[in-house]
């Protein structure tokens, strides 16, 4: 699946343009971390792996633009829980102290 990319935003609308998933992680320390903070799936666009998308779509453009990932909400926090081989783009402790 294709998402559009604005800022601090990964998200798609159905056919007829009504927002159908999103995954939303604002920039802190200079921009040198991104903040998972929401992420969202329509009920009748769950349980086919879209959440999980839009967290990789981010993973990606992190490690494509050096940046770090402070995962907050619950969702995120559990995919980086299932995906240790994401832990790479995890900020450290020194680094949220920043």
């Amino acid at each position: 699946m294709e998402f559009t990319r604005e800022a601090h935003r990964f998200y798609f609308n159905d056919e007829t343009g009504k927002l159908a998933g999103e995954i939303t992680f604002p920039a802190i320390n200079d921009d040198q971390t991104w903040v998972i903070e929401h992420t969202f799936v329509r009920d009748d666009y769950g349980h086919q792996g879209i959440a999980g998308q839009l967290t990789r779509a981010v993973i990606e453009a992190a490690r494509a633009e050096g940046k770090h990932i402070q995962p907050l909400c619950t969702y995120a926090k559990a995919y980086f829980d299932r995906h240790p081989e994401a832990a790479d783009v995890l900020v450290t402790s020194s680094q949220s102290k920043e």
